[in-house]
C-alpha cells in the first residue's frame, strides 16, 4: 500500500480499509490480553488504557450518529440527505450497523474496561486518559482521510 500511494497509484479508500483492519487486529489483541495469561505480563494500566481507547474510539460516531438522528427527528436541525443526518431507508440501514459493527464492540470494550479496572490503582485517573487518546486519535484519523 504505501509502495503503490509513493508511486501515484492507491486510493485513500484502500488505506481506510487496511487502517480499519489494522485497528480491529489491535483490539483483538488488547481484549486478549485482559482475559489470557500471557496478557498478564503487560502493564495493567497499558491494557487497561487499550480497553477504555478501544471503547471509547468504537462508540464515538454510533453515538454522534444518534444524537444528529434524535436532533433531526425533533426538528431541532435539518437532514441533509448524506452522512449521519440521512434519514432515508440507507440512512437508517448504516445507523443499524453502524451500531452492530462499532456500538456493540465499543459497548463491549466499555464493560471489559470497568471489569479489569476493578483490579487496577487509579483506574479511574487511566481511563479518562485513555478515552480523551481515543477521541483524539479519532479526531485525528478524521483529519488524516477527511
Amino acid at each position: 500500500m504505501i509502495w503503490s500511494r509513493v508511486r501515484g497509484g492507491g486510493t485513500a479508500d484502500q488505506e481506510v480499509v487496511v487502517l480499519a483492519i489494522g485497528l480491529r487486529l489491535v483490539t483483538v489483541a488488547v481484549a486478549l490480553a485482559s482475559i489470557q495469561p500471557w496478557g498478564r505480563r503487560l502493564p495493567g494500566r497499558v491494557v487497561l488504557g487499550g480497553l477504555w481507547g478501544a471503547g471509547a474510539v468504537q462508540l464515538a460516531y454510533p453515538l454522534a450518529e444518534t444524537v444528529v438522528k434524535t436532533a433531526t427527528l425533533a426538528g431541532l436541525m435539518e437532514p441533509l440527505d448524506k452522512g449521519i443526518s440521512d434519514m432515508s431507508i440507507q440512512g437508517w440501514f448504516n445507523f443499524g450497523a453502524t451500531w452492530l459493527i462499532w456500538g456493540v464492540p465499543g459497548a463491549l470494550f466499555v464493560l471489559a474496561a470497568v471489569v479489569f479496572g476493578r483490579r487496577l490503582p487509579h483506574a479511574r485517573a487511566w481511563a479518562l486518559l485513555s478515552v480523551l487518546a481515543g477521541i483524539g486519535f479519532l479526531a485525528g484519523l478524521g483529519l488524516l482521510i477527511g
